[in-house]
């Protein structure tokens, strides 16, 4: 592995299941001489490969992968493997809901950019992290801390069922886990987020974009 000094151009790696995506960073690297796309991956599943491979400074990686927030496993398994602090993460998506940047934030990631911002902006932020800075759109430190937790992925699950209309038996059912575990599940989310019915809850997870498939 070279020493990080030697390094003078910013080696950047993208994981996303949108190839449009990596194709445009593509074409604006190749006019940016500080840059250089190593490697793409269109599956959280390939994601280690190709870091492992193509030894990244900076990882670009969506959080919605084949529909669900696989992205943010990236980034723990990334987090956790680092070497030398790298490579750093930016995660880029389609969601701006504070409990995402929250999520983000929390897991590590080095900075968050929409995919709806310019392709330069996103390289930007590319450069940034790879200054050290952690570029998060505006938002307070009170903002994040007040998001609503995401779930986890077990109470996500269970959260897109009754959203479905399922009853607590075929909560059940569909995780395989007892219906006393899926109260329990349903009793700890109420609380948590202060709703006083399965519609409240259903309609929280709408909101914050938590079921949804990424636009």
């Amino acid at each position: 592995m070279r020493p990080r000094y030697a390094r003078v151009v910013i080696r950047l790696a993208v994981v996303d299941d949108h190839p449009a995506i990596g194709a445009a960073l593509g074409a604006a690297i190749e006019h940016a001489p500080d840059l250089e796309l190593v490697g793409t991956a269109t599956a959280a599943g390939s994601a280690a490969e190709l870091i492992a491979s193509a030894d990244p400074d900076v990882l670009v990686c969506d959080i919605w992968l084949d529909g669900e927030p696989a992205g943010l496993d990236v980034l723990a398994a990334t987090v956790r493997s680092a070497r030398d602090g790298r490579p750093r993460v930016l995660i880029l998506s389609g969601f701006d809901q504070p409990s995402f940047l929250r999520a983000a934030f929390e897991g590590g990631a080095a900075g968050y950019v929409s995919k709806a911002s310019p392709v330069e902006a996103i390289l930007d932020a590319v450069r940034a992290i790879a200054r050290g800075e952690t570029p998060f759109p505006a938002v307070t430190l009170r903002a994040l801390r007040d998001a609503p937790r995401r779930p986890s992925t077990r109470e996500l699950g269970a959260i897109r069922l009754l959203a479905r209309g399922a009853s607590n038996d075929e909560i059940a059912v569909g995780l395989g886990i007892s219906v006393k575990t899926v109260e329990s599940h349903l009793r700890r989310l109420f609380g948590r987020y202060g709703v006083l019915s399965r519609t409240e809850l259903a309609m929280l997870a709408v909101r914050e974009g938590w079921l949804g498939s990424e636009p």
